[in-house]
């Protein structure tokens, strides 16, 4: 099987993040071609990317710019990531060698996505077009699920890149990548309060704090880091604040306590897609009013202090979470049978 997958860096490098995640799992599987439109973008999460470099090679993947899709032959199986628009150049000649053409849509949890999964769709050039929707149900694609290959070691090297000498004295971390809505004081109030000394690892896109740092809360931020060492830091810190898309997935997969914030959205559209994925989770109630409360605004940093005591049993909850999800299949391995199986038919 030979793909070609397309994705188009929007804002947040959230896009070439899932494709870059997605790409480094298909490579073992396929004869892959990953075209990007923002290879600077591409480098900030890859340093080995060059963005200088029409076609390179990383690992098992063939990088092109979006400019050289133009001139390439069509795989036979052509993936779009999030809807972008192919080239027009490359799709009209799609229908000599492509038998099978993916949008790989957005992760919602909303009802509407299993009954949309898998539609096919006709397209003017002649080939068409499937959707494919990663979720959280047994009737949508799944999700993206990390694999040993893709961490990272927590060493002395790792804490340079990250402009700390040392990992942190404190007694817990947290790591902080939220939207600039986020209710950061009201956090850093209750770490403050809490027991524990906590050290927050803050994302060097996030706002600055406007909380001085005390003897049991110190404040770090972070310079941009590559997404393996992303990876590293959600799977090492004690607490994690994420937002988005690929940092969410990856958080539930880290297996700690976590808070979702997702991108707003007008008329508060975010809200419903959170309200949907909160009630699939095996979250207890508290819990699940924690999440809502900090995306609405409403959550105290006593309520915040509240569940910091109990931080062990939200690591249960999140830990049996992710196992729950861990019994679906992953969304490479469906995408790949869809794939096949569909391909298979278009020849017959």
């Amino acid at each position: 099987m030979r793909i070609d997958l397309f994705c188009q860096v929007v804002d947040n490098y959230g896009d070439i993040g899932v494709c870059w995640r997605l790409a480094q799992q298909l490579q073992h599987h396929c004869q892959l071609r990953l075209f990007v439109d923002d290879l600077q973008a591409f480098q900030r999460i890859e340093p080995l990317i060059n963005p200088s470099t029409t076609t390179q090679k990383i690992q098992q993947t063939e990088i092109g710019t979006w400019a050289s899709a133009s001139s390439s032959i069509p795989a036979n199986v052509v993936i779009e990531a999030f809807g972008c628009e192919l080239p027009s150049a490359y799709q009209a000649i799609m229908p000599n060698s492509t038998q099978l053409w993916i949008n790989l849509e957005y992760l919602s949890a909303e009802d509407w996505v299993e009954s949309t999964h898998t539609l096919p769709s006709p397209q003017a050039n002649g080939v068409t077009k499937y959707f494919f929707f990663p979720g959280f149900t047994p009737k949508t694609g799944g999700l993206l699920r990390p694999c040993n290959s893709q961490s990272t070691s927590i060493n002395s090297a790792f804490w340079q890149r990250l402009g700390l000498e040392q990992p942190p004295s404190t007694a817990k971390v947290a790591f902080v990548f939220p939207y600039p809505q986020a209710p950061l004081d009201r956090l850093y109030q209750s770490l403050v309060q809490d027991d524990s000394s906590w050290t927050v690892l803050l994302a060097a896109t996030a706002p600055a704090p406007s909380l001085a740092q005390t003897q049991t809360l110190t404040i770090h931020r972070l310079p941009f880091v590559a997404q393996a060492d992303f990876d590293a830091l959600l799977d090492y810190a004690d607490l994690n604040l994420v937002r988005g898309e690929d940092s969410f997935v990856r958080a539930i997969w880290a297996q700690k306590p976590f808070i979702w914030q997702p991108y707003i959205q007008d008329e508060d559209a975010h809200l419903d897609k959170l309200q949907a994925w909160l009630q699939t989770t095996s979250f207890d109630a508290s819990l699940q009013q924690l999440i809502w409360d900090w995306n609405t605004g409403l959550v105290s940093s006593e309520t915040l202090k509240q569940t910091l005591l109990q931080l062990s049993q939200w690591q249960q909850q999140s830990q049996h979470y992710a196992q729950l999800l861990a019994q679906q299949s992953d969304l490479t391995t469906q995408l790949l049978a869809f794939c096949s199986q569909t391909a298979q038919k278009t020849v017959k």
